[in-house]
């Protein structure tokens, strides 16, 4: 039986107490110490986040493998415990939020969306727009290239990919930010709310790019259903937001190797770094998010139904099991199995353009300044905007002069 609390939900067993997460890791310089001590508790720990509401947290590889993949743990909210209802944020309309036969459906509609020239297509614009970006940087001087660089080349090619007209302005950014909040407070639910009907709004009744506008696909159609307008809401706010964050990050781990233009001179090598770089420090800190249909075991944990399940991927992706010497980057190790884009059914089908703009970035940065790196003088300080994805807050970088094309 669930006893409750003024708090909310407690664990119904004695003899598994409840880690405290008072603050959402991501918003953290350093989660990693926060994170591995959940470890040491077991492939399957109960966590209390927010001093509010109970959750089972994944730390292990394996753990979040089996997670990911069993049926008895849905991606639908419709499952959880209606004591944990309060706690659930309302972005959860998504691709990633469904389960079958709405996400079969849904999937194979992007997937079809997206196929034929759609990523070639894709790759040509990013390519020309990542040259002109570049060639408008100064020779010679320390420059954020978080707002110079990553942050246009991810709104454009976003925009264009998914047929929404680039238009963009600070304030819908400033809603797409917002429908990214943790679930933190009470307050929150109102708050992401309003950003995911305004959201809604923009998807679905703005006019699509006009004739001759450079897009890259268009996943967005003409008359968007409020069903498919929530996916691709889901997919730019979700997906410009944590692009934006592993490319800042995979810049300064970069930047800061004396040998990164020579590695990024083959596709190898920036494909080698782009993945260690995902393994290592991505974007998503906290986790996936599960409910569990019915009563179920996961690493010989029993999860009552209805109970939260946090696959915590950062915590996968550095387990020692799998990867050796894993708080420390390796730009030589392969095979990589991160799990960044997830695992299964569910794995992220934006995969490949994060790829393609991780390639692009760092084989046109090193073509064209290839003396560029990290000053001395500027340590890397992460964001402590509040959001479900980790990024730094700039990308401080001494370019150097330019080469020639």
């Amino acid at each position: 039986m669930r006893q409750e609390t003024s708090g909310g939900p407690t664990d119904r067993d004695p003899r598994c107490p409840s880690r405290h997460l008072p603050r959402d890791p991501g918003s953290l310089a350093d989660p990693y110490p926060l994170l591995e001590q959940l470890r040491t508790a077991g492939p399957v720990v109960r966590v209390r986040l927010y001093e509010r509401f109970d959750v089972w947290w994944v730390t292990s590889y394996a753990a979040a493998v089996a997670a990911l993949d069993v049926p008895d743990l849905a991606s639908d909210q419709r499952h959880v415990h209606p004591d944990l209802a309060a706690h659930v944020s309302p972005m959860r309309l998504g691709l990633i939020d469904k389960d079958p036969p709405d996400h079969t459906r849904l999937r194979a509609e992007a997937l079809r969306a997206s196929s034929g020239g759609a990523l070639p297509a894709f790759r040509r614009h990013a390519g020309a727009r990542c040259a002109e970006l570049v060639d408008a940087l100064v020779p010679g001087r320390t420059t954020d290239l978080l707002p110079a660089l990553v942050e246009p080349l991810v709104d454009e090619t976003t925009e264009a990919f998914l047929g929404l007209p680039h238009r963009a302005d600070a304030a819908l950014r400033a809603h797409a930010d917002r429908l990214l909040r943790p679930m933190a407070s009470a307050d929150a639910r109102a708050e992401i709310t309003e950003a995911r009907l305004a959201l809604r709004r923009h998807v679905r009744t703005d006019p699509p790019p006009e004739p001759g506008h450079r897009s890259a696909g268009g996943l967005r159609g003409d008359t968007p259903s409020d069903e498919w307008a929530d996916v691709l809401l889901q997919m730019y706010g979700a997906g410009r937001r944590s692009t934006t964050d592993f490319l800042a990050t995979l810049l300064l781990g970069a930047l800061a190797r004396e040998d990164w233009s020579a590695r990024c001179r083959t596709p190898r090598g920036r494909r080698l770094l782009t993945d260690e770089y995902l393994r290592f420090d991505g974007p998503i800190v906290r986790g996936v998010w599960r409910f569990a249909r019915t009563d179920t075991v996961l690493a010989g944990t029993p999860i009552a139904a209805g109970d939260i399940v946090i696959v915590s991927l950062a915590l996968a992706d550095r387990d020692p099991a799998v990867f050796p010497r894993p708080s420390r980057p390796d730009p030589e190790r392969a095979p990589n199995r991160h799990l960044q884009f997830g695992h299964g059914a569910h794995r992220c089908i934006g995969a490949p353009l994060v790829h393609a703009l991780a390639d692009t970035l760092l084989d046109t940065l090193a073509r064209r300044f290839p003396e560029a790196r990290t000053p001395e003088d500027g340590p890397a300080h992460r964001t402590g905007r509040a959001s479900v994805f980790r990024g730094p807050a700039a990308v401080p970088a001494a370019l150097g002069p330019r080469y020639p094309r």
